[in-house]
């Protein structure tokens, strides 16, 4: 297949980071792959490291140029289906199709009300959840959207080794005894830091030795005012690590007992599958995309949203009972080795485009 790859993100963002892993995954099957983004994007200059041809646009719809450049390119490299990926990316792609008539198909990361999936000549959903959304609020088609999971690329992921663990516990000058609860993701309303914050005087009664990292970007600031007036209301100080933006993440999985996600509202984060094949237990909550990846009792422990008398219960039952941790943690590794890893879900991908994609004319 001749195929163009469409994105909007300029940083890296699990959007973006499929994104490469798709066009990589492609690449290597053979398809002639071009991958379109906005100029300096880090998608593109990873993707151009990787030998794919890579081209620049702003993806802007009006003034007609980005488009009309866009077309032309289309038709003379014989691009024969279009993949796009973000908001501003999904939206230029099915105005290029209306002048190029070549199928488009959207990747839906998120939830979002816009005419652009009705335009589409397929969905793909990265969870049932998102596809169920999109099909009663966007109106989708249901033979028009299909359900290709999120997924991680293990070769990228070290295995869990004690003598990295142990360096990195000591570098965070983390007791020997500390269990360490980590939360990956930016520390923003909808990732639900707050509740965990919240149910931590429970725990420690119980069990002192908790500690918990806070790993990511604050957003907007007052959300991060508001977690530590909380940290400071319990005097929590001494059991909460802010520990930011950090580009070792792999390397600080290997520090912790158990990942969480108090999150609100999520599709399938990339983090906490990378956390599963790491071999962690996830304590989470029953919304979005997540009880597709973690089924509670089995790879971790489920809880409703917003209540941090059960995120409490959960964590000390994770606390008190190191065999069940260590099961559900066994659990968490196979359940992305079998269902969320690159090469299987680049071929579910691969198989989408080849029954939408334009027929060639005759020579």
């Amino acid at each position: 297949m001749r195929i163009l790859e469409i994105v909007s993100g300029r940083d890296a963002c699990g959007a973006t980071v499929h994104t490469l892993q798709i066009a990589k995954g492609l690449h290597r099957q053979g398809h002639q792959l071009y991958l379109l983004g906005r100029p300096g994007a880090w998608v593109l200059q990873q993707a151009h490291a990787a030998g794919i041809p890579t081209l620049e646009s702003e993806l802007r719809r009006l003034p007609l140029h980005d488009l009309r450049t866009a077309a032309r390119f289309c038709r003379e490299q014989g691009i024969e289906v279009i993949l796009a990926h973000m908001s501003r990316a999904n939206n230029f792609a099915v105005w290029l199709r209306r002048l190029t008539g070549i199928p488009a198909v959207l990747r839906a990361h998120a939830h979002t009300l816009h005419f652009h999936w009705r335009m589409a000549d397929h969905v793909i959903a990265v969870s049932e959840q998102t596809r169920r959304y999109h099909m009663r609020y966007n109106r989708v088609p249901p033979h028009r959207i299909s359900t290709v999971h999120g997924f991680i690329e293990p070769e990228r992921l070290p295995l869990p080794d004690k003598n990295v663990r142990q360096q990195m516990r000591a570098e965070l000058a983390l007791p020997p005894e500390a269990f360490v609860v980590g939360v990956v993701g930016n520390i923003i309303p909808r990732k639900g830091q707050f509740y965990l914050v919240r149910a931590l005087p429970q725990v420690i009664r119980e069990a002192p030795q908790v500690q918990l990292l806070l790993v990511g970007q604050v957003h907007p600031p007052r959300y991060g005012e508001r977690v530590r007036r909380e940290i400071a209301r319990w005097g929590l100080e001494r059991h909460v690590r802010w520990l930011g933006v950090r580009t070792d993440v792999p390397r600080l999985l290997q520090v912790m007992d158990l990942y969480a996600l108090p999150t609100l509202n999520d599709m399938l984060p990339m983090a906490m599958l990378e956390a599963m094949w790491m071999g962690l237990p996830v304590l989470s909550t029953q919304v979005g995309g997540i009880p597709e990846a973690v089924r509670d009792g089995v790879e971790g422990w489920l809880v409703p949203p917003r209540d941090p008398d059960a995120l409490a219960r959960a964590l000390l039952e994770a606390i008190r009972q190191p065999e069940e941790r260590l099961r559900r943690a066994q659990n968490a590794h196979l359940r992305i080795a079998e269902s969320f890893t690159a090469a299987q879900k680049v071929s579910e991908i691969e198989a989408i485009l080849e029954k939408v994609r334009a027929p060639q004319p005759i020579r």
